[in-house]
């Protein structure tokens, strides 16, 4: 450490079980933080202040105005630009600390991307919203032996569970199987201090994790914000858990649709093109207002509006079409914005 940093972590320093050795831990570790809404940017802001130098984030949505009650890192200008999440963390965990290397993807997390995305990482935070992505992490997390800390809210109420692959029980071995009972397509409803108490406490599990400490592992922490209390229930490993006991990754292996999407719980159409690009809106922009009315143009997404329609554009070529459930008009309209870019 330099001076700079024992400065700026003294107090960390004095921690008990943290330390001068912990510290240092801290600091040569690397986290990947799947999402980041509400839990994985006070996540990213909790564990960048930290000392964590090396953060990894992958997120494909944008921030919108029904974001900023809960979400950490954004602002009222982010949400009426339409910035993508992933490139909102990166900017503000970059402004708490110039030296920490983030890397931040606009990406749908699915079975063809997630072990390029967290094979490298010494710890993986559940920043998701929904079972299949954390299904996911989990198989990813067991076949390559990577910890992680699974994290979810619904309303005043949420869990964090610490998972030490092949040595404790995994996410399937306390939720088997996905059912239309724990995984539908309604919007889940939520406050921001109760997604802030469930980010600190697993951001309080991965500190202590990556600054050498044991951590009760298999333990599932749930959290009533409404009256205020933790309880700590215990969870056995299932050997007979089709994950961690028979090491079948079929989350990994499930096929994975792309290109056109309905996007679950919304009027919105997902469209993913089959390879990435770099567009550069602002050379085109006088074309595009010849079809479109432009709400916001920058770097990174551009918003524009077609009769009653609007569609977020990302420049890697991912984009979100609103207010419609059907994919062929919405297909046709990111079509017509896509072919004005790339002439």
């Amino acid at each position: 450490m330099n001076k700079n940093d024992l400065a700026r972590f003294s107090r960390q320093l004095l921690m008990q079980d943290i330390g001068y050795e912990g510290m240092e831990k801290i600091m040569n570790s690397k986290i990947a933080i799947v999402g980041c809404g509400a839990l994985g940017s006070t996540q990213a802001e909790i564990l960048a202040r930290a000392g964590i130098k090396k953060i990894k984030i992958i997120d494909r949505d944008y921030i919108d105005l029904s974001n900023l009650h809960r979400t950490h890192m954004i602002t009222e200008k982010d949400a009426l630009e339409s910035l993508p999440k992933a490139i909102a963390c990166e900017k503000w965990i970059k402004e708490i600390d110039q030296s920490i290397k983030v890397e931040s993807a606009i990406d749908e997390f699915d079975s063809l991307n997630a072990e390029k995305f967290l094979e490298d990482v010494d710890l993986i935070l559940d920043g998701t919203d929904n079972l299949e992505a954390r299904f996911l992490i989990n198989d990813v997390s067991v076949k390559h032996n990577i910890p992680w800390i699974y994290a979810g809210v619904n309303s005043w109420y949420g869990n964090v569970m610490f998972i030490k692959p092949n040595q404790g029980p995994c996410l399937r071995c306390l939720i088997p199987e996905i059912s239309n009972q724990n995984e539908s397509c309604d919007i889940i409803p939520s406050i921001g201090t109760i997604t802030s108490l469930v980010s600190s406490i697993s951001s309080n599990l991965a500190i202590r994790y990556l600054a050498g400490n044991e951590v009760p592992y298999g333990v599932l922490f749930v959290i009533d914000g409404r009256d205020v209390g933790i309880e700590k229930i215990k969870i056995t490993k299932n050997e007979k858990c089709p994950t961690c006991g028979l090491h079948h990754y079929e989350f990994l292996e499930k096929k994975t649709l792309r290109g056109v999407v309905k996007i679950c719980g919304t009027h919105a159409v997902e469209i993913r093109p089959e390879k990435f690009v770099n567009f550069d809106f602002s050379k085109k922009i006088n074309k595009i207002k010849e079809k479109f009315n432009v709400i916001s143009i920058n770097k990174y997404s551009l918003r524009v509006q077609k009769d009653t329609i609007q569609m977020v554009l990302m420049n890697n070529g991912l984009g979100m079409v609103e207010g419609i459930d059907d994919i062929n008009t919405a297909k046709k309209i990111y079509d017509d914005l896509f072919n004005i870019l790339i002439q």
